[in-house]
């Protein structure tokens, strides 16, 4: 099972490269994938993955906890907003802006609704 990872791992980090390219394929979602894909298929790297400075900072208390401050939740929208509409704006398949929308639309209940605000 963990061969599968791997090999999946790989072929998402390889369309997440040319996602960079070519304005058809997105980026960001593929190389998110592949991270979990590895990490799945490693407990070493799953290890440094969540040893990371950048995980700790911004994911850990969110996927752990599902608890994070105002400005953090405020950051992750407007990084995920701008992301997705420049996404939107440069797709040129409507399918695919739809596609987009929806998962932003759905980032957005997930920070809005599902995730409690603490104070700092």
């Amino acid at each position: 099972m963990k061969i599968l990872f791997i090999i999946f791992g790989i072929i998402s980090f390889i369309l997440g490269a040319i996602g960079v390219v070519l304005p058809i394929l997105p980026t960001t979602p593929f190389l998110l994938l592949s991270a979990f894909l590895f990490s799945k298929s490693s407990d070493r790297f799953h290890e440094y993955l969540i040893q990371t400075k950048l995980y700790q900072k911004y994911i850990n208390e969110m996927v752990i906890e599902r608890k994070t401050t105002k400005k953090k939740r405020n950051q992750s929208l407007f990084t995920v907003t701008l992301i997705f509409l420049i996404a939107v704006m440069i797709t040129p398949v409507w399918i695919g802006k739809i596609c987009l929308l929806m998962v932003m639309s759905i980032h957005h209940f997930i920070m809005l609704k599902k995730v409690e605000i603490i104070n700092e």
